[in-house]
């Protein structure tokens, strides 16, 4: 996630012109095929936005957090196309909800709004090209310590299971423990029902020199 504080100015004028809404985990908000009839500007949570496999296997695009909007709807609102992925709250959400008619009008009148949509799509792009860059040039073993570094950050204990995380390396779960078990063997981390926990965070740190 790219972790975006709303300036001073933007969440006066999100506060003044638009109403918040709540979504609990679990909610899909939206789908393959939908018409984007709003967008969402979270102020708690987290949506994680994927891609579904017809083999069941499914890999995150992206993860929007607090500060932060789904780039793809703001796409899909501009250019008049259906949503292409699903939309799923993985966390508590509670955002501004604004109009796709507001959305559009905005980014026509309103500087503050230009300046938040462009700066976010921009790390977006580069965010995704990082993620083409893995999947074509890196092993799943390096990517799977890159994602448990990631996600560690400071703590030692990721809650998390196999299955999240093949769905976000693309891949399946039975793989995803196999590699895990490996990095356990190795001294990286210990396995629990639910977590994670991370041991030796400069073996997992080599792998990803590899």
């Amino acid at each position: 996630m790219i972790q975006t504080e709303l300036s001073a100015p933007l969440d006066f004028l999100l506060q003044h012109h638009v109403e918040e809404i709540t979504a609990p985990a679990g909610t899909i908000i939206a789908s393959p095929g939908d018409i984007c009839q709003n967008l969402i500007v979270l102020l708690e949570g987290q949506v994680r936005i994927y891609r579904p496999a017809e083999d069941g296997r499914s890999i995150t695009l992206y993860n929007v957090g607090k500060g932060e909007s789904c780039t793809l709807t703001a796409s899909c609102i501009l250019n008049t196309t259906a949503f292409p992925a699903i939309a799923k709250v993985e966390k508590d959400a509670k955002g501004f909800v604004i109009s796709a008619k507001q959305v559009q009008k905005w980014l026509k009148t309103e500087p503050i709004w230009q300046n938040y949509m462009f700066s976010l799509l921009s790390q977006r792009i580069v965010a995704l090209i990082s993620l083409v860059d893995a999947l074509a040039f890196q092993n799943l073993d390096v990517r799977l310590a890159y994602w448990l570094l990631d996600h560690s950050q400071s703590q030692s204990i990721i809650n998390t299971t196999h299955q999240r995380i093949a769905d976000d390396l693309a891949s399946s779960r039975e793989v995803i423990s196999r590699l895990l078990k490996e990095f356990e063997v190795n001294g990286c981390l210990n396995l629990a029902r639910g977590y994670v926990e991370l041991i030796n965070r400069e073996k997992l740190s080599h792998l990803t020199l590899m």
